[in-house]
């Protein structure tokens, strides 16, 4: 356990036992969030079925609830400690993890996977502190905590009907930093000096670098160097069939709904809508009460990007027009018939020869209930087909990669030659 108090410095003497137990816990609980990917759909099917849909959402609620009661039992009743600010602080991130997690999440893996990195990231504290001191070892914790995010995007890329989600990655990477925050806030552990020691620099540093490095070679992913890649490494070839990490995104204003985002091009939707909607509407109707991940994984965005888009955004409409008509305050229900009619009015204006040989095209009522408390003027930007980076050009990210990398590398050579103080 760390070490609770003020600010004051000196650290607890313990063994290299400890530190190899500290980080055996937290190659347990990365291994254990790596072997869930694999199994993440069908512990969703079950728990959805046996203990409803709800179930790790109150799961997370519980055990947020569970570690704030301990931790305020820890400060009161064995530290005594008596700074209200430690209260305060140590609440409000708590209270702000929890508020994120009920805002963001939206389905069983994501809560499952926001509570292990949340423990990620106390583990990972702990660890990181037999290493270095002060400061550093939050940002070792977070860069760290970083790194196994990416890699389990990376584990779900490879696994078969699972996607690579840099949002997902920014949802890990909060968790990490928000029970970071509580930690170094409200627990106030004993850390060490609160000096920046060399070796701090160098952890912090190769981090930094590695977390860059990997994240590029992720968003330099594109189908066409993975075709080529497999090309000469055969065993890659079955890849080249899973969601690309990494693809040319065009992002579309239209003045009356807003903005969207595609892999086609203006003039090439209408075209695709027109010249394949006799084949494309049967296709729709055949699945229409098959299985979502199934029909994305068969009519993947590498060999049919606009019926692959078109079926997220029925998708989306479809589910907030649920969500619409199962809300009990008007302002959820007013906001939820919004983003469910803008949908619908990409739908019709973009994909709509399709969209009427399909078994989804709404009736004059569905339409009228959907726009009848809303302002469809307001401005709308769909999350379909987005991703964080869309606008990043690959030649400009590995220049600023390569100016961080050197940076690093200069600054800890300029530590290393200048002299140690006496």
């Amino acid at each position: 356990m760390l070490p609770v108090g003020g600010h004051e410095t000196g650290q607890m003497s313990r063994t290299k036992g400890e530190a190899l137990r500290a980080w055996l816990w937290v190659g347990l609980c990365a291994l254990t969030i790596f072997l869930v990917v694999p199994f993440a759909r069908a512990i969703q099917k079950f728990t959805a079925a046996h203990f409803g849909e709800s179930f790790f959402i109150v799961l997370l609620l519980a055990v947020a609830a569970l570690v704030f009661i301990a931790v305020l039992y820890v400060l009161i009743a064995r530290l005594k400690v008596r700074r209200i600010s430690q209260y305060f602080w140590l609440a409000f991130f708590c209270g702000l993890y929890f508020y994120v997690g009920l805002a963001r999440i939206n389905n069983p893996v994501q809560a499952a996977h926001y509570i292990e990195y949340g423990l990620l990231g106390w583990l990972l504290v702990r660890a990181w502190s037999f290493t270095v001191s002060g400061p550093a070892v939050y940002a070792a914790a977070f860069l760290s905590g970083g790194l196994v995010g990416v890699v389990d995007e990376i584990i779900q890329w490879v696994t078969p009907a699972r996607f690579w989600d840099l949002a997902d990655v920014g949802l890990n990477v909060l968790a990490v930093g928000l029970i970071l925050l509580a930690i170094g806030t409200g627990l106030r552990p004993k850390l060490g000096p609160a000096g920046v020691s060399r070796r701090a620099v160098r952890v912090v540093s190769i981090l930094l670098a590695v977390d860059l490095v990997v994240l590029g070679l992720c968003l330099s992913n594109t189908p066409a160097r993975l075709k080529a890649l497999a090309g000469k490494l055969p065993f890659l070839a079955p890849l080249e069939r899973q969601e690309p990490m990494r693809e040319t995104i065009l992002k579309h204003a239209d003045p009356e709904i807003g903005t969207f985002y595609s892999r086609l091009t203006p003039a090439s939707l209408p075209a695709m809508d027109r010249g394949q909607a006799e084949a494309y509407g049967p296709i729709l109707a055949e699945w229409k009460d098959k299985g979502y991940d199934q029909f994305l994984i068969l009519y993947s965005t590498l060999d049919h990007p606009f019926l692959h888009e078109m079926r997220v955004h029925i998708f989306r409409r479809n589910r907030r027009l649920a969500a619409a008509r199962a809300a009990s305050r008007a302002e959820t229900k007013k906001k939820e018939y919004w983003i469910a009619w803008k949908e619908n009015r990409i739908l019709e204006k973009y994909f709509g020869e399709t969209l009427r040989k399909s078994p989804y095209l709404w009736d004059v009522e569905t339409s009228a209930e959907a726009a009848s408390s809303i302002d469809k003027s307001a401005p709308y930007d769909s999350p379909v087909s987005r991703n964080v980076f869309y606008w990043l050009k690959e030649g400009p990210m590995w220049a600023g990669i390569a100016v961080i990398v050197l940076a690093l590398a200069g600054i800890n050579v300029v530590l290393a030659r200048k002299p140690r103080p006496a």
